[in-house]
């Protein structure tokens, strides 16, 4: 499960992105994806337009409909990716045990190129280079998840 603040530009992306590498790749029976946000802001709304036109121009779809994370959510996902620290450190102070709080990482943890950076910045405030910036970093860390996961080597 990916997860940012609101639900509706980096999360829902990374949620579009890894179901058309699934589809990809034809292991898309193997694993459930979804995507949810650390606060209510938007709950109800459809992702970003700015977002959805980014993604678009690179053949994804982004149809999602925001909505919170839950303690449902936090109790069946067995890997929990926040976009960003603010987004971890709820998580983390929503998680009711270890083992929940043991499935919360940073998205960024699996980013090749990340070169020490953390956090997939926030697109909201900024101009459509930020949408295509998120775009680049939610794609290429996406296909390094999937490769990791599929060689089974998340530590």
């Amino acid at each position: 499960m990916f997860v940012c603040q609101g639900n509706i530009c980096r999360s829902p992306l990374a949620q579009a992105l890894f179901e058309h590498l699934l589809q990809r790749r034809g292991v898309t029976a193997r694993y459930k994806v979804d995507s949810t946000g650390v606060s209510s802001y938007h709950v109800g709304e459809s992702a970003d337009r700015r977002m959805r036109e980014t993604a678009a121009r690179h053949g994804i779809t982004v149809n999602h409909r925001a909505r919170a994370v839950t303690q449902r959510d936090l109790a069946q996902y067995d890997l929990i990716l926040a976009m960003d620290r603010d987004n971890y450190a709820i998580l983390q102070r929503k998680a009711q045990n270890q083992q929940q709080r043991s499935r919360i990482r940073m998205f960024r943890d699996f980013d090749p190129v990340a070169n020490g950076a953390i956090d997939v910045p926030d697109p909201w405030y900024g101009g459509m280079n930020g949408f295509q910036n998120v775009y680049e970093i939610v794609e290429r860390t996406c296909e390094a998840l999937l490769d990791q996961l599929e060689g089974d080597s998340i530590s």
